[in-house]
């Protein structure tokens, strides 16, 4: 009961925290928080608690009649890791704050998946999330992301963690323990291949999200994968 790795809930003076065992004694279990804190928890005080991910999907084509998205696969694929996954649509700024403020600041959800289009414009500072309708800039309106400590949040997108000021203000802002993004325009294979690796070692191992990155583009290195047929010398994937 309660091995290394396993996820788990318990309250400490009535505020609930999740996090992972890290070490095993008897009738008392060590535990790392999502948020960083560390603690000595007697077993008779632990609840399991499945990994949860949010899901934050816009349109992946400019046209509303396209069928195209990749939400669905994503979630039946975290499914195979006893992983809950919700998924939501979001076209506007609006919409992305209020499912963040809902269910991502939820402290069952760990990972926050924003799936879209993203751009790195001229200038420090300057990268923004294509909606939709709208656009968010990840500078200007960071106060999106407010009040989402210890979370995991992925930029599942073109180029937006090359601009590292935005990335670095959404992890400051947001509190998150990492911010992942791609430093290039990807494919939608790239992004499947490399996020299918990131999550097997978000979920099934102790890695932090800095850690599991570099994992991914080692691994993503050694089978030769190349983006756009050429190869980029600096790595793809990247978190802050």
């Amino acid at each position: 009961m309660f091995n290394i790795n396993d996820r788990v809930l318990f309250w400490e003076q009535g505020t609930p925290h999740r996090g992972r065992v890290t070490s095993v004694e008897p009738r008392v279990r060590r535990v790392v928080t999502d948020t960083g804190r560390r603690f000595r928890v007697p077993v008779r005080k632990l609840k399991r608690s499945p990994d949860r991910v949010l899901i934050l999907e816009t349109r992946l084509d400019r046209s509303l009649r396209s069928a195209r998205e990749y939400a669905p696969m994503m979630r039946q694929w975290l499914r195979a890791y006893s992983v809950e996954a919700v998924h939501e649509k979001v076209h506007t700024v609006e919409d992305m704050r209020r499912f963040l403020q809902r269910e991502g600041k939820n402290v069952a959800t760990r990972i926050i998946h924003v799936m879209g289009h993203g751009q790195d414009d001229p200038g420090a500072g300057s990268a923004t999330f294509s909606l939709t309708f709208e656009d968010l800039h990840l500078v200007d309106q960071v106060e999106v992301f407010r009040g989402l400590e210890g979370k995991i949040i992925i930029f599942s997108c073109c180029e937006v963690g090359a601009d590292q000021k935005a990335m670095k203000k959404v992890k400051e802002a947001s509190g998150a323990a990492g911010v992942i993004g791609y430093r290039v325009a990807v494919h939608d294979w790239y992004t499947n291949l490399a996020e299918v690796m990131l999550y097997d070692r978000l979920i099934n191992s102790s890695c932090s999200p800095q850690s599991a990155v570099r994992l991914v583009n080692g691994a993503l290195k050694a089978l030769g994968t190349q983006v756009h047929d050429r190869i980029v010398r600096k790595p793809v994937l990247v978190c802050y």
